[in-house]
């Protein structure tokens, strides 16, 4: 357990490395004048958010007895098992938190995307310790498919997308919805796969209904309804 705790915090440091290159320079981030000091300490904040969202949905997904017990549901170090899905849940309810405390103060969208960013860096590292540590039956051929998948995915977010983002050709926060798209619908895929008898599921459910929720979002901020029709005029 003391090695997956030490993937944990590999993953930390990396995510936390690229938010800082990612946002050192922003010009954006300086008119705000928002200070990397003030950016870390939301992106602390998120991550214990995160964790505990993790620790939550791995509960309610796969062992509902961790709820009955708080001391077993907080020490997870101890009694292993957190669900990345449920950390991506966490990660966007402290965002919805913070739009709608702090939207007039702070450029959100535009912080999220760098973290979005980080966190798609992050998720090789973590399926390779997952798949090292992890006491769970994960396969190799899975495992290095979805480590291929995401950096992919890592280099056209970066290459591409990130420049357009930054050269204001789509808004801020576009970039973190496309990667919920990505993510909701990869882990959904993975999931079938894996368990095509068990593809009702909770978890496919609450995958399901973020890939919908996350492409509503995209075409109500990009309005790309009215961007179709003005093509198609």
């Amino acid at each position: 357990m003391q090695f997956f705790i030490l993937v944990l915090l590999v993953c930390l440091f990396i995510f936390l490395f690229c938010v800082y290159f990612l946002a050192k320079d922003d010009l954006i981030l300086l008119r705000k004048d928002v200070s990397m000091e003030k950016f870390f300490n939301l992106t602390f904040l998120g991550t214990i958010f995160c964790l505990l969202s993790a620790r939550l949905f791995y509960g309610i997904f796969h062992a509902t007895t961790i709820l009955l017990n708080p001391i077993v549901l907080l020490l997870f170090p101890y009694f292993p098992g957190l669900s990345l899905v449920g950390g991506v849940i966490g990660g966007a309810i402290f965002f919805l938190y913070l739009y709608f405390v702090k939207k007039k103060q702070l450029p959100l969208g535009r912080m999220f995307d760098f973290c979005s960013i980080g966190f798609l860096v992050t998720l090789p590292v973590g399926f390779l310790g997952y798949f090292m540590f992890a006491q769970e039956n994960f396969s190799i051929i899975k495992t290095i498919s979805l480590m291929a998948v995401y950096i992919v995915l890592f280099i056209i977010f970066y290459k591409v997308l990130l420049p357009k983002m930054i050269n204001g050709k789509f808004k801020d926060g576009t970039i973190s919805l496309l990667l919920l798209i990505c993510f909701s619908a990869i882990s959904l895929i993975s999931h079938i796969i894996g368990n095509f008898k068990g593809i009702i599921s909770l978890e496919n459910i609450v995958l399901s209904l973020m890939l919908i929720t996350s492409i509503a979002f995209l075409v109500w901020q990009e309005n790309l309804l009215t961007k179709i029709k003005t093509f198609k005029k």
